[in-house]
């Protein structure tokens, strides 16, 4: 039987699994992508895409990891970043497919997945493996500045996501 991608925990993945490489992340279906940070699925409720897990490998400068809650920079198309350095070229949008998915997923109080990588928070990551760490509700969104300017020397806007870890009971997954 094919285990299908869906909002919450993933049939016969516990939380703290160990992954070496991000494929082996993909093939467990705790996340949809190879490369991207955000995660999303079609809601079986109106067809619409939402949020379903994130990745924090150390992908935005103002990313914050600490472990119970997480301050989390939305996506941006490859040509608006700054390759390998994390910052941004151009504002964010919410109408950016991956940040108006996981803004959906708060509208509608949907938990999402975390994995945590090996370029995230020296402090909760694992040195050279990916890891799930469990469910978090996305408890406030904005847009901000981002701790960069842009190459000209202007603001860019990005969008931010507040996310909490559920309580212990609840990272128990269903069997």
């Amino acid at each position: 039987m094919e285990i299908e991608r869906g909002i919450g925990h993933v049939q016969g993945v516990p939380v703290g699994a160990v992954f070496h490489r991000r494929a082996d992340v993909l093939q467990a279906k705790l996340h949809r992508t190879n490369q991207r940070g955000i995660s999303w699925v079609v809601d079986e409720v109106d067809g619409v895409e939402v949020g379903d897990a994130i990745v924090l490998n150390g992908g935005y400068e103002d990313d914050e990891d600490h472990w119970d809650w997480v301050r989390y920079t939305g996506a941006s198309e490859s040509k608006d970043r700054e390759a390998g350095k994390g910052r941004l070229l151009r504002s964010q949008s919410w109408s950016y497919q991956d940040n108006a998915a996981l803004k959906r997923s708060f509208e509608r109080k949907y938990p999402i997945r975390v994995i945590r990588g090996y370029k995230g928070e020296p402090q909760y990551s694992l040195a050279d493996d990916y890891r799930y760490d469990g469910l978090y509700e996305i408890t406030a969104i904005r847009t901000a500045a981002s701790k960069s300017p842009a190459p000209d020397g202007s603001e860019i806007k990005i969008c931010q996501f507040d996310l909490k870890r559920l309580p212990e009971d609840l990272q128990v997954p269903a069997v």
